[in-house]
């Protein structure tokens, strides 16, 4: 077996295999999940009724198991492309978009809305009308990175809800058509091999804010489900997304702290290990200051962004 990559740790129990070991059963016969296809988050939201329909991609030698997996949950799919007879984007190609959801009707209205506006449909998803509207201006122009938008359109100071964190979440930020954006994506998951990515969120909606009340109430119920249900998957969770994260543009940030596992942006090496090496950081007029190591502190340019996910 090959040595794991040094930003790799994970709680016992947590995730092996890409499956994820319940403490309390889904349903009678569903003690373990596959992380992905969909994530866990995804799941829980539909469960709790937080999301009356979720997506995600399969791989239809995968699909077999996903339906097998609804039946046990007595929850209804619906294959959007293959409906709709239009092929959607996909970070690889061979995957085909499944609905999930509790009911029939709704499948197909979020199918049919997706067919006439992908930035829009969102609402049919269950996310917040006032994220659909903000991605769908954003998606528009996408004039600078969705992450420095959100943070320009939160207000207040103080520490942000980890659980609205999507600072590594790509769904929806790339732009398929562009070979540099999609070699970075891949050079990003190289360097993060170990980690699940993919599921690496517990909102899959991008927030309008980072202090969005609705994406908040939404968050906390999706949490306290995938808690009660895999505890230490829950933990694996917290210890990704409750940090301090230093943020230029897309795929160059710095997740702050020593402890396993922490995400890796394309960073140079050695600024991002000196930056997880750091003390906490605050925002000063100078910019960002660190208690660096030594006890050396370090003053980094206002155009970095602060964005402190260590509340809730």
């Amino acid at each position: 077996m090959a040595a794991l990559p040094a930003n790799f740790g994970a709680p016992s129990g947590a995730l092996s295999g890409g499956r994820i070991a319940l403490a309390r059963p889904l349903a009678p016969g569903v003690s373990a999940i596959d992380a992905n296809d969909p994530t866990f988050s995804d799941l829980a939201g539909v469960l709790t009724g937080m999301k009356p329909v979720t997506y995600t991609d399969c791989f239809p030698a995968q699909f077999r198991r996903l339906a097998g997996l609804c039946r046990k949950l007595k929850l209804e799919y619906l294959l959007a492309e293959d409906y709709l007879a239009k092929a959607g984007h996909h970070f690889n190609n061979q995957k085909k978009m499944v609905l999930i959801g509790k009911t029939k009707s709704k499948l197909i209205a979020a199918a049919k809305a997706w067919a006439v506006s992908p930035s829009a449909w969102g609402t049919y998803l269950g996310y917040p009308a006032c994220c659909v509207k903000k991605y769908s201006a954003w998606s528009d122009g996408k004039k600078e990175d969705l992450v420095r938008a959100t943070a320009r359109n939160t207000r207040g100071a103080g520490r942000l809800d980890f659980r609205l964190n999507n600072v590594w979440n790509y769904f929806s930020r790339m732009n398929f058509e562009n070979p540099a954006d999609r070699a970075a994506y891949a050079a990003f998951l190289d360097r993060n091999q170990g980690l699940d990515l993919a599921s690496s969120h517990v909102v899959s909606w991008h927030p309008c804010s980072y202090r969005c009340p609705a994406s908040v109430k939404k968050a906390e119920v999706i949490f306290g489900f995938m808690a009660r249900h895999a505890p230490d998957y829950a933990e694996l969770l917290r210890g990704l997304l409750a940090r301090q994260v230093i943020f230029w543009d897309k795929f160059r940030y710095a997740a702050l702290g020593p402890a396993l596992p922490r995400v890796r942006s394309l960073l140079d090496a050695k600024t991002d290990a000196l930056l997880a090496a750091c003390g906490p950081a605050s925002r000063s007029r100078a910019g960002i200051k660190l208690a660096g190591p030594g006890k050396k502190a370090l003053t980094l340019p206002k155009e970095a962004l602060l964005l402190d996910f260590r509340s809730a």
